[in-house]
């Protein structure tokens, strides 16, 4: 689909005096909007007759979407006339050419082909997006309470106070202003990733705005001069630098900015992901980057997103929050504007954000989007019900598309494994009920990787411009430098320094979760079983991965490591520790684990499985765990007391083992082993009993806890114990 641009006429530019001017007062002033409008009348007028004369080639490149492009006031969609409404005035202050104002439509279309193609992935991360808003949100509010919160309570209630999302949909929940605030911090995120996609797109499909061509020529320079124009980033927050530098260096490869030296470290940073370490712009060349034959879903865009560049921007974007000082903004008459925030919203990079705005409109918000959504699947129905064209292959539904390719990938993975589809399929189910105990985790992980405890160290340091102490061999190297008198370039003295040193300890978590089988395990109770594997898991193999990613950085030497049992009246290991599996990758043991997580087990011996879990701790491991190296947990969920059936004067016989299994507990607790037992399901008051007299009697602090017949509380509660022992850890 070729197409030139070489002798196309430019569209007269708006007279920059005139748009300079729009603030004046009185009726100079009022002549100035006139011929603002004049001008940008004239500008739309123009735009709008050039895309026109490109209908074809619009509806060659978009197959047939059923979206008409209308230069008008604004951003957004008329979904009764399916027009997307174009804003002529950002064009004209922009002073687009026709090259890039069509450039403009097809980045549009390719936005909206994205959605279309994955429907369900973009409004999950949405969803997601608001989690992480409340998430920083909440950070920004502490910060506002901490300084105003005593001397302007009043304040903090405004920064606080939920209002509807969308006050037409009041289902679709609330946010405080803060939160918006936070939102529109992670929802630019995800935008800059996503135009780096459809910008891609648009190269591979419309040939005229390949990289070397006019077009393409015209959109590094749209980037280079009018989106992205500042080449010092090193002033800006440092999570605005981090995504910033991606996307610049994407669409102007030949020009580099300035970044803080912090941000600049970031950046070579590697970053483990399915096996291999990536820099965060190798992440963006082999996963965000659409390549030939091969498109890229927003799901799964999204997904390397928050488990690759997103945690370093929110590891960036909490120290800049760290480092922000509030402070109310002054009115004309100096009186402070409560509740308004450092720009009127609480948000302390407003400045920054507002900037963005103005070079990279949000073009189309996300209510936009949905009610764009909802219309098209509607179209579908009428397609599926015979009032509109029978729908052909090439335009199955989005649902259906994404469907299959996620299948696809699903089933090779699979068959590459070994895995048994329906077990996949059914563990991918139990980790979807926990998610939101994954998420809290997740807060958790980040906290102990980004919080780390230090130590300062003086001592010193060179080279600098100034110091108490001038290094002799440095000036000898500068000395052609001193000579010319080029003293901003010379570095010779040296001087005292801080520096943050990291305290690090433990050096290995070890979790161990223990799971009865015993024939008093029904259905229900197997099955928040099961729940509670996936949330241990999941969740420590998703810090473990964290800890590897960020390595470099904090030089730690903590790992984490997991095992799985089972027990009824034996023992059974079902999941190997990471360090002696034979397996690369720990998510096929983790679900291969399922399909022996539904077998009954006989009766209630747990104190086997916890002397067999005491005798695989080795004596080096022993004295590692005593000296505070190796924080070794074991956590045991059962549904009675520790019971066997034995046969007496020939009759058989429920005993209590709580003997033997306390002795087991006596011994983990007394070798420093953290030990917990969780009690679920309707139990008898004997069962009760036994369950206390092993966990809880005549200790100085309880080690067991009786969930009771609300099952669905276990996993709560061991997510809650989880934390409990994790949260003072240190790197």
């Amino acid at each position: 689909m070729k197409q030139s641009f070489e002798n196309l006429p430019a569209i007269k530019e708006v007279d920059e005096q005139t748009i300079d001017g729009f603030g004046s007062e009185g009726e100079k002033k009022s002549e100035a909007d006139k011929d603002k409008e004049s001008e940008i009348e004239k500008y739309r007028e123009e735009a709008q007759k050039f895309i026109d004369s490109h209908k074809r080639f619009l509806t060659t490149f978009a197959k047939d979407i059923s979206l008409r492009f209308k230069v008008s006031d604004g951003f957004f969609i008329d979904l009764e006339k399916g027009e997307v409404n174009l804003d002529a005035e950002w064009f004209a202050e922009k002073g687009c050419s026709q090259i890039q104002i069509l450039w403009g439509c097809l980045h549009e279309l390719e936005h909206f082909r994205d959605l279309d193609a994955d429907p369900e992935g973009v409004l999950k991360n949405f969803e997601y997006i608001r989690v992480q808003a409340k998430k920083t949100g909440a950070a920004i509010a502490k910060k506002w309470g901490e300084k105003y919160g005593t001397s302007d309570p009043e304040l903090e209630e405004k920064l606080k106070k939920q209002s509807p999302i969308n006050p037409k949909k009041p289902e679709e929940g609330t946010m405080s202003a803060v939160e918006r605030s936070a939102y529109k911090i992670h929802h630019t995120f995800y935008n800059i990733f996503d135009d780096i996609n459809d910008n891609v797109n648009v190269a591979r499909k419309a040939a005229a705005f390949e990289k070397g061509t006019v077009g393409g020529q015209e959109v590094e320079k749209l980037y280079q001069e009018k989106l992205f124009a500042q080449k010092d980033f090193s002033k800006l927050p440092r999570h605005l630098q981090f995504a910033y530098k991606l996307i610049r260096k994407e669409m102007v490869p030949g020009e580099e900015v300035v970044l803080s030296g912090e941000v600049s470290e970031v950046m070579e940073r590697k970053i483990q992901f399915q096996g291999k370490e990536y820099s965060p712009r190798e992440i963006v060349e082999n996963f965000i980057k659409p390549r030939k034959n091969r498109d890229t879903l927003a799901r799964q865009r999204h997904f390397v997103l928050q488990k690759t560049l997103e945690p370093i921007f929110a590891e960036l974007l909490m120290k800049d929050l760290a480092e922000w000082d509030p402070q109310k903004p002054q009115k004309p008459d100096g009186k402070s504007q409560k509740g308004k925030g450092e720009g009127g919203s609480g948000n302390p990079f407003e400045e920054n954000y507002e900037d963005y705005d103005k070079n990279n409109p949000d073009q189309i918000s996300e209510g936009d989007i949905r009610g764009w959504m909802d219309k098209n699947n509607k179209d579908k129905e009428n397609a599926e019900a015979g009032k509109i064209q029978a729908q052909t292959s090439e335009n199955k539904t989005a649902e259906e598309r994404a469907a299959e390719a996620q299948a696809g990938l699903d089933k090779n993975w699979c068959e590459r494994n070994g895995i048994n589809p329906a077990t996949f399929r059914n563990f991918k189910k139990i980790e979807a009920k926990v998610e939101p105990y994954l998420q809290d985790l997740s807060r958790l992980w980040q906290k102990i990787i980004f919080g780390s405890s230090r130590k300062i160290e003086r001592k010193i340091e060179g080279h600098f411009k100034t110091g108490a102490e001038m290094d002799v061999q440095k000036v000898i190297e500068e000395w052609p430098k001193i000579q010319q008198q080029k003293f901003d370039d010379v570095r010779v003295m040296k001087r005292m320094v801080s520096k943050e040193i990291l305290i690090q300890k433990p050096e290995l978590i070890r979790v161990r979760l223990v799971g009865d089988m015993s024939g008093s395990m029904d259905a229900k109770k197997k099955h928040i079983l099961q729940q509670c594997f996936a949330l241990i898991f999941s969740s420590l193999r998703e810090f473990n991965t964290h800890l590897n990613r960020t390595r470099s950085q904090t030089k730690t030497k903590l790992k984490v490591d997991t095992e799985g049992w089972v027990f009824g009246s034996e023992a059974l290991q079902v999941k190997k520790l990471r360090s002696e599996s034979r397996l690369d990758d720990e998510q096929v043991e983790i679900i291969k684990m399922f399909e022996k997580l539904e077998d009954t087990l006989g009766y209630t011996c747990d104190y086997k499985v916890l002397n067999a879990i005491d005798s695989s701790i080795s004596q080096t491991d022993m004295k590692k765990i005593d000296e505070g190296k190796i924080m070794e947990i074991v956590f045991e969920i059962t549904d009675g007391g520790s019971t066997v059936l034995i046969e007496r004067n020939g009759q058989r016989e429920m005993v209590s083992t709580s003997t033997e299994t306390r002795k087991s507990v006596d011994k983990l607790l007394n070798e420093k082993i953290i030990a917990r037992g969780f009690q679920i399901g309707e139990t008898s008051a004997e069962e009760k009993r036994i369950f206390n007299e092993v966990w809880n009697d005549g200790r100085a602090e309880a080690h067991g806890e009786i969930v009771g017949e609300e099952i669905a509380n276990l996993i709560p509660a061991v997510a809650a114990a989880l934390k409990k022992h994790l949260s003072g850890v240190k790197l």
